[in-house]
């Protein structure tokens, strides 16, 4: 079985979710501010997105 990468719209979630966690994770972490950790968590769900979208577009049962 070989895996397949995301690719449209689904690619583009992935990708920018990773940027925007990526972002926030850091910002948080050198402002030294606990709540920029929201903007990271919202890229997560972006992410998570993607990869559902992109799951039930190739028959995933996620």
């Amino acid at each position: 079985m070989s895996a397949q990468s995301p690719t449209g719209f689904a690619l583009v979630l992935v990708l920018c979710g990773s940027l925007i966690a990526t972002v926030g994770s850091v910002a948080s972490l050198v402002a030294h501010d606990h709540r920029l950790m929201g903007i990271a968590a919202a890229g997560f769900a972006v992410q998570f997105l993607g990869w559902k979208r992109h799951a039930r577009r190739n028959g995933g049962a996620s």
